[in-house]
């Protein structure tokens, strides 16, 4: 991890991901996170500088389901 200091909410997000090996949809990830609505783009903002650390991967890929394209969250490793 680079010696970088985590938070609380990104070790808890790092755990989250470490369980989904083969990756969660972005919008899981903020459901799960956040509280709130208005609390959303808080996550949004989270989620993003984790990529900038190098811990986590965010790729947009169709999801099956609706034929639409998505974001997917990695775990980086």
């Amino acid at each position: 991890m680079n010696g970088q200091k985590l938070g609380r909410k990104e070790k808890a997000i790092l755990e989250y991901l470490k369980q989904h090996p083969d990756g969660v949809w972005k919008e899981d990830v903020i459901r799960e996170f956040s509280w709130a609505k208005r609390y959303d783009s808080i996550v949004h903002k989270r989620l993003e500088r984790m990529v900038k650390k190098g811990l986590i991967q965010i790729r947009a890929e169709i999801n099956p389901s609706s034929g639409k394209t998505k974001q997917r969250v990695y775990l980086k490793q």
